[in-house]
C-alpha cells in the first residue's frame, strides 16, 4: 500500500496538471523606445514652432510690400510719430532752401535802395521776423499735410518706396538708391513727402517753395552691426520663412504617429505648442523694451520708436496667439476622442442623446431612409473628411486668428454631431450578430455601447 502511494506521489511530482505555460519571454524595448521617439520629435516641434512663426512673419514683412505697407500705414495716426515727422521734413527743408541767407540777401537788397534812415533801421528790425514767419509757414504747412487724410496717400507712396529700395539692397542690387551702410543703417525716404509740402506751399504762394529741388533724403529708424550682414539674412528669412512652419508641422505630426498612446501624444503636442506661443508673446513683449531702448534718442524719440514697433508686432502677436489657440484646442480635442473615463462618459451621453432623438423621430414617422444608412456606412470616411477640411482651413487661411480656429472647431463639432444624429444604424433585430452591412458586429455593438458594463466572461468547465 505504502508503495502504491509513493508511486502516486512520484508521478505528481514528474508529470504537471493542466496546459503546460511556456516561460514568458524576455519584455520587448520597442514600447519604450517608440515612446521616446514620439516625445524627441514633439519636443523638436514644439521648439521649432516659435522659430517658425517668427520667421514667417519676417518673410512676410521683408519680401512684401503689400504686406509692409499694410502693416506700417497705421503708424501716421500716432501723435508722436506725426510730430517726428513734422520735425524732420521742416529740417530738411531748411537744409534746401536756407530760408536765413536767402532772407537776408532779399533785405540787403532792399537795403541799396537810398531808404530813408529810419526806413533801413526799421527794416533791419523786420529781417528775423521773416525769417521765422517763413519757417513757421514751413512747418505749418507740413503739419496740416500730415494730420490731412490725403496724407495717407503720400505716406503709402513713401513707404513703398523705401520697402522697394531696402529689398533691393538686401537681394543685393546695388543700383538702388538706398543701400545698406557699412555701420549697419536703415531708413525711411522721405522724398514723395518733401515733394508734397512743395506743391502745398507752392500752391499757397510761398515763393520760395519754387527753391526746393527734389530730396532724396532718408531718415535713419534702426542701426544694428547685424544689418551689414541683412542681405544673407533676407535670403534666408524668405527660406526659412516658407521651410521652418512645414518642418514643425511635420515633427508633431511624426511624433504623434509613432507614439502608441496617440491621444495623450496629441494632448502633449497641443498643450507644448501653446506654452511655446506664450514664451514667443513674452520675447516679443521683452524686444519692444530692448529695441526702444536701442534706437532712442539716439536716431528716434521714444515715442515714436515705440509707436513704430508697435506698429510692426501686431501680425506676429496675432499669429502666436492663433497657433497657441490651435494648440489647446488640438488637445481639448485629443481629450474628448480618446480613450479616458471623463471622455467615454461625454460620448456615451451623445450617443445615448442622438439614439434617443432618432428613436422619438422614428416613433413620429420622420426618418433618415436611405440617406441615414448610407451616412452609417460613410461614418468613418465622413469623420476623416471633417478632419481634414478642419485641418487644411487652419493650415491654409490667412490671416490665421483664434476666431478662425475656434469656428472652425465649433464647425467640425457640429458635423460630427449632426452625422450622429442623421445616421441611420440597421436595426439589431433586423441584421445577423456576425456582420452589419460589412462590418463585425462586435465593432457595431462596441459602438453602440461605448461606456457601458461589458458582459460577463464565460468560464470554460474542465
Amino acid at each position: 500500500m505504502s508503495a502504491e502511494v509513493d508511486r502516486l506521489q512520484s508521478q505528481l511530482h514528474s508529470e504537471p496538471v493542466g496546459p503546460v505555460e511556456p516561460p514568458p519571454a524576455a519584455p520587448h524595448r520597442t514600447g519604450r523606445g517608440r515612446a521616446v521617439l514620439a516625445a524627441l520629435l514633439i519636443v523638436l516641434g514644439v521648439l521649432t514652432a516659435p522659430l517658425a512663426v517668427g520667421a514667417a512673419w519676417a518673410k512676410a514683412e521683408v519680401t512684401n510690400t503689400d504686406q509692409f505697407v499694410a502693416t506700417v500705414a497705421p503708424i501716421v495716426d500716432d501723435p508722436a510719430f506725426q510730430a517726428f515727422l513734422v520735425d524732420e521734413i521742416t529740417v530738411a527743408i531748411n537744409e534746401q532752401i536756407d530760408v536765413e541767407t536767402v532772407t537776408s540777401e532779399l533785405f540787403d537788397g532792399i537795403a541799396t535802395l537810398d531808404l530813408p534812415p529810419r526806413a533801413a533801421e526799421a527794416l533791419q528790425l523786420l529781417e528775423q521776423p521773416a525769417v521765422e514767419g517763413a519757417q513757421s509757414q514751413i512747418r505749418s504747412t507740413t503739419e496740416r499735410l500730415i494730420a490731412s487724410d490725403t496724407f495717407e496717400q503720400v505716406w503709402d507712396q513713401a513707404l513703398r518706396i523705401s520697402h522697394a529700395r531696402l529689398t533691393a539692397a538686401l537681394s543685393g542690387d546695388t543700383s538702388g538708391a538706398l543701400v545698406i551702410s557699412d555701420s549697419g543703417e536703415v531708413g525711411i525716404q522721405l522724398g514723395p513727402i518733401i515733394a508734397s509740402v512743395k506743391e502745398q506751399l507752392t500752391a499757397q504762394g510761398f515763393a520760395l517753395a519754387e527753391r526746393i529741388p527734389e530730396v532724396d533724403r532718408t531718415v535713419v529708424v534702426a542701426q544694428s552691426d547685424e544689418l551689414v550682414q541683412a542681405r544673407t539674412a533676407y535670403q534666408a528669412v524668405d527660406v526659412l520663412g516658407f521651410v521652418l512652419p512645414w518642418v514643425s508641422i511635420g515633427l508633431l505630426t511624426l511624433g504623434v504617429l509613432v507614439a502608441g498612446r496617440r491621444a495623450k501624444a496629441l494632448i502633449w503636442a497641443g498643450l507644448g505648442l501653446a506654452f511655446a506661443m506664450a514664451f514667443l508673446a513674452l520675447g516679443v513683449a521683452f524686444g519692444r523694451v530692448l529695441t526702444v531702448a536701442t534706437v532712442s534718442p539716439q536716431y528716434l524719440p521714444s515715442g515714436a520708436a515705440e509707436a513704430i514697433y508697435d506698429a510692426l508686432v501686431p501680425l506676429l502677436y496675432s499669429t502666436a496667439l492663433a497657433v497657441g489657440t490651435a494648440g489647446v484646442t488640438l488637445a481639448v480635442v485629443a481629450y474628448f476622442a480618446g480613450p479616458f473615463r471623463g471622455a467615454l462618459a461625454v460620448r456615451r451621453l451623445t450617443v445615448g442623446s442622438a439614439e434617443h432623438l432618432r428613436g422619438a423621430a422614428e416613433d413620429a414617422g420622420v426618418t433618415t431612409g436611405r440617406f441615414g444608412a448610407f451616412l452609417h456606412r460613410a461614418r468613418r470616411y465622413i469623420r476623416i473628411g471633417i478632419a481634414v477640411i478642419g485641418a487644411a482651413v487652419v493650415l491654409l487661411l490667412r490671416p490665421l486668428t483664434p476666431e478662425v480656429i475656434l469656428w472652425t472647431a465649433c464647425g467640425a463639432l457640429l458635423a460630427v454631431l449632426l452625422l450622429e444624429l442623421l445616421q441611420r444604424p440597421p436595426s439589431v433585430e433586423s441584421e445577423p450578430r456576425t456582420q452589419v452591412d460589412g462590418e463585425p458586429a462586435g465593432e457595431v455593438d462596441s459602438e453602440r455601447n461605448a461606456g457601458t458594463t461589458p458582459p460577463a466572461k464565460t468560464v470554460e468547465r474542465v
